[in-house]
């Protein structure tokens, strides 16, 4: 994991936004990349915030020295309102139920509640519909323990090529900010840019913009333009054995694979537990001694093969499944493609008994 890379990442994010500031999206253990050494390296790259999904990624931050504003960004659900409170949390609300309970947190604690109040513009997910934010913001006002620190929503479609779905968002977005400032009840931070909203459309930028994958040097979709981004992540192995096979033997679990010729197979310490999707089956390549060699049989929880008859292999030669060797790369877009999935679902699955190095 290169950390230079991360806060390369930030600041081509910084630049295209700016003056919006980043709040930086670490759930999912940082997409896969691990929570609090990625959210200590972007804190120093000029985070704002960081964007969490549950209290207990939020503790977790809390708990790596983490100081920066933390934001649940997927509400509150298990009762963990004093655990917001305590550990000077912010969260996102959208229903006045939950405004009382955070209320009455922070009179048990003596400290306020940050809150964010979401509207629901199209994703038709989590928040408050349109004509009800200027009653939920009122129902706020009576709780004198409760703090507005931003209004927020969320775009559904702004990685595809069909610009128009984001556009009726943003436009009934501002209708609604446009209400609220009428009321004299804007908060301090209005944010509704995901990546793709923040480098595809300006009038999403607003105060902050809530980015996540480009961070990681990866993009949503082809439609999103690159600022500039560097990959942060390589995955690499060791082929743990080799062996030769005849013509027509099947390889793998099921035999899905069999050799056209007498082949060269290596098995690498691998599989769909460590987030390597079994999908990859008879799909993916590797880079193997400067050549990509292909995956071949089925991806096993633990294993891998992959044919070497093309490149040689030994046991013990490095292997790069995700990254750059020898002028070639292998970037998790691609990965995705083979998968059918997106860039999200690869990182997100890499599994925790594959260790972690950062380097500077």
């Amino acid at each position: 994991m290169s950390l230079p890379a991360l806060r390369h990442n930030i600041a081509c994010v910084r630049a295209a936004v700016a003056p919006a500031g980043v709040l930086a999206v670490v759930k999912a253990d940082a997409y896969g990349h691990g929570a609090v050494p990625v959210a200590r390296a972007l804190a120093t790259g000029g985070a704002f915030a960081f964007g969490v999904a549950t209290v207990e990624e939020a503790v977790e931050l809390r708990g790596g020295g983490v100081s920066a504003p933390v934001l649940v960004l997927g509400g509150v659900y298990s009762r963990s309102h004093d655990e917001v409170v305590g550990n000077e949390l912010e969260a996102v609300v959208f229903d006045g139920g939950e405004v009382g309970r955070f209320a009455e947190a922070a009179r048990r604690l003596g400290k306020k509640a940050l809150v964010h109040v979401k509207v629901d513009t199209g994703m038709a997910r989590l928040g408050v519909a349109p004509d009800g934010l200027l009653d939920l913001l009122g129902a706020i006002r009576r709780f004198p323990e409760v703090e507005v620190r931003g209004l927020l929503t969320h775009l559904a479609s702004a990685d595809e090529p069909d610009v128009m779905p984001t556009h009726a968002q943003l436009l009934r977005f501002a209708t609604c900010l446009s209400a609220v400032e009428a009321a004299g009840a804007r908060p301090p931070r209005v944010h509704v840019a995901n990546t793709a909203g923040a480098l595809r459309f300006p009038n999403s930028r607003y105060d902050l913009v809530r980015s996540g994958l480009a961070l990681y040097g990866a993009l949503p979709s082809p439609a999103v333009p690159d600022p500039g981004l560097m990959p942060a992540l390589s995955i690499r192995t060791r082929v743990a054995a080799v062996r030769t096979v005849k013509s027509g033997d099947p390889v793998g679990y099921g035999g899905l694979w069999r050799a056209p010729r007498a082949s060269r197979i290596a098995t690498l310490p691998v599989g769909y537990a460590d987030g390597y999707s079994r999908r990859l089956s008879n799909r993916a390549s590797v880079l193997l001694r400067g050549r990509r060699a292909p995956v071949v049989g089925a991806v096993a929880m633990d294993m891998i093969l992959v044919d070497a008859s093309e490149s040689g292999a030994d046991a013990g030669d490095s292997v790069t499944l995700i990254g750059e060797a020898d002028g070639e790369r292998i970037r998790v877009e691609e990965l995705a493609a083979w998968a059918e999935t997106i860039p999200y679902e690869i990182l997100c699955a890499l599994g925790r008994r594959m260790p972690r190095v950062y380097l500077e």
